[in-house]
């Protein structure tokens, strides 16, 4: 492995590091993008029933309680019940947009990782094409272990540079659908309490 890395030049370096850290992050959101995470099962029920008899006090103290984004986006509307009903929901929206940016995140650390990554390859690339040339003009072309250097390092680069894109490309895609549906399902049940506090018994 170290001499493939060295094999491939100076950008093998930041282009392991990138691969690492893609890694890393995806891990990292698959163990906490779990629904149940920001919409536990339990809590949802106790609020359904609380807001269902109308306690608002209690529910009040559940949200109060559970530091989950679901129960704070409630506790945000249950603070704001004298307000108009249009303002109250847009109060839901912006605290529900608020709570989505923690499940998006690193989303925008993984696209750049997928973007720099084939650059880096091909900038190795250049690197070792001009390497090449260098060392047919100072010694022609009967040098062959001068010019494979040159060569290797170009191919290297750009194999490892595609070799992280494409498995973040699919790290990203899959954390966006994690966090997309944890997002809707937050939607779901934010429309569900609005609709139990205002529900006529």
């Amino acid at each position: 492995m170290f001499e493939i890395m060295k094999s491939g030049g100076v950008l093998m370096y930041p282009i392991v590091f990138l691969s690492i850290l893609s890694l890393a992050i995806f891990l990292e959101r698959l163990f906490f993008l779990k629904t149940k995470r920001y919409i536990p099962n339990e809590f949802i029920s106790k609020i359904y029933d609380s807001l269902n008899k109308k306690s608002f006090k209690e529910a009040r103290i559940l949200c109060a309680n559970n530091k989950t984004a679901i129960a704070k986006i409630c506790k945000d509307i249950l603070e704001n019940l004298d307000v108009p009903i249009s303002r109250l929901m847009e109060l839901a929206e912006e605290s529900g947009r608020f709570q989505s940016k923690n499940l998006e995140k690193y989303l925008p650390t993984l696209q750049t990782i997928a973007n720099i990554s084939p650059l880096l390859g091909l900038l190795g690339t250049v690197i070792g094409m001009i390497k090449t040339f260098i060392a047919i003009s100072e010694q022609g072309l009967g040098n062959a272990q001068a010019l494979a250097g040159g060569i290797s390092e170009a191919l290297l680069t750009t194999a490892a540079g595609l070799s992280v894109a494409i498995p973040t490309v699919v790290f990203y895609y899959i954390i966006k659908h994690q966090s997309d549906k944890i997002i809707l399902e937050m939607e779901k049940s934010t429309s569900r309490i609005i609709n139990y506090i205002f529900k006529e018994n």
